[in-house]
């Protein structure tokens, strides 16, 4: 079962991202902003994290930071604005994946089998 650390600072958002991803088979880690996420990495082993782009402490902050400290680890950026710099920015910063909100959970889905299966 592979292990997502889902990084959203919207509480009712990380909750029904949580409820779907373990409806999916995932097993599914939380934090709510960069160092929740990083004490969570520090703590237990995940195949892949999801995480927003606009929080305290920045999606950006925490994919250079985990590109340092798990670089093995894939990260999926994901936001609400859909803008071309963004996705560009995500894959030049080291992101496996953008993805734009609101997320289709076959898209999610899949992409997070891919990265899993990439890491």
């Amino acid at each position: 079962m592979p292990t997502v650390l889902v990084v959203e600072d919207d509480a009712p958002l990380r909750a029904a991202l949580i409820a779907a991803l373990s409806a999916q088979g995932y097993q599914a880690m939380e934090a709510g902003d960069v160092a929740g996420a990083l004490a969570e990495i520090a703590a237990a082993d995940v195949d892949v994290v999801l995480s927003d782009i606009g929080m305290p402490g920045d999606g950006y902050a925490l994919l250079a930071q985990l590109r340092r400290l798990r670089p093995q680890v894939p990260v999926v950026l994901m936001t609400g604005i859909e803008e071309d710099d963004l996705g560009r920015r995500a894959r030049d910063a080291g992101a496996y994946a953008y993805l734009v909100k609101p997320i289709r959970l076959s898209v999610l889905k899949r992409t997070l089998d891919d990265a899993c299966h990439r890491a």
